[in-house]
């Protein structure tokens, strides 16, 4: 009668090398788990930090747009910008082309800013571009529009602005007379102004800033 024995030491080895396998495939998953987090924190770590670069962008729009609007204030005529049919300065009417509209416009229910600024782009006004258009050095470009917070073109003094006082020609009389009564002569206001930054950079990446200046 033929007889089959089976070592000991085989059957040893052949429940290792199941074991290694199984521990194999465990740390084949777990690199690859690894790898994967590891790409998207650092996915996510390059998106903040293009999503602050353009932020930070949008400082050249906020100050493109307040030059322009120094320069131009109070302006008859300007070089940057046409002489209003109605209105005795540049600001009383739209300078579409410079991405300056003389009236406010704010987004609808159903809007946002970016629903409300393609509308505006849409209707013709054409966003100021610091730079020419052209990208920064962090690959952003940059463009602006600015609302004179008013609810009809022309000039502010007829009472269709959101005004300020300004604090040195109103003092503290506001507005009043030293003899008590009448209206301050030397009393001036200021226009507020909304200005508008978009801007666009690598990885698709939009930021939008906002500011409100008086003038």
């Amino acid at each position: 009668m033929l007889s089959l024995q089976c070592n000991p030491k085989d059957r040893q080895q052949g429940v290792i090398l199941v074991l290694v396998l199984i521990v194999l495939v465990a740390l084949t998953l777990a690199a690859v788990a690894l790898s994967r987090s590891t790409a998207t924190a650092n996915g996510i770590a390059g998106n903040l930090g293009f999503k602050q670069s353009a932020t930070s962008s949008g400082d050249q729009g906020l100050e493109a747009a307040v030059a322009w609007l120094e320069n131009n204030t109070g302006q008859a005529s300007s070089s940057s910008a046409s002489t209003c049919a109605s209105g005795s300065t540049v600001l009383a009417c739209d300078q579409a082309a410079r991405g300056y509209l003389a009236t406010r416009q704010d987004p609808g229910t159903a809007q946002d800013w970016p629903d409300l600024w393609a509308a505006l782009v849409s209707a013709g006004a054409q966003p100021g571009q610091p730079n020419g258009g052209a990208t920064d050095a962090a690959g952003n470009t940059v463009a602006y529009l600015v609302q004179r917070m008013c609810s009809a073109a022309g000039d502010p003094a007829n009472g269709t602005c959101s005004a300020l006082p300004d604090a040195v020609g109103c003092g503290s009389g506001m507005g009043l007379g030293s003899n008590g009564g009448g209206g301050n002569l030397n009393c001036k206001s200021q226009v507020y102004y909304r200005i508008t930054v978009q801007v666009s950079g690598p990885r698709n990446t939009t930021a939008w800033v906002q500011a409100m200046v008086a003038l």
